[in-house]
């Protein structure tokens, strides 16, 4: 991987996908690869969807990983 390609997989990994609770990209994947198949399962081991916004913010984002990561 050139220079380039590695600064663009870190900044993905670890964009805030939860911005209430900090919650990083990376965290929600390892979560899915561990086996969380629902939203709900993944806001219960991560703590997601209990800020601020209840989930009206990182929700969809974290249904779009769910579905991209599932359907592998």
């Amino acid at each position: 991987m050139d220079p380039e390609d590695l600064k663009r997989d870190w900044l993905l990994q670890n964009e805030t996908i939860c911005i209430c609770k900090g919650i990083p990209r990376k965290r929600f994947i390892e979560a899915i690869k561990k086996g969380a198949t629902s939203l709900q399962e993944i806001n219960r081991l991560l703590g997601s969807g209990s800020g601020d916004c209840k989930g009206e913010r990182c929700g969809p984002r974290i249904e779009r990983l769910l579905d991209a990561y599932l359907a592998k």
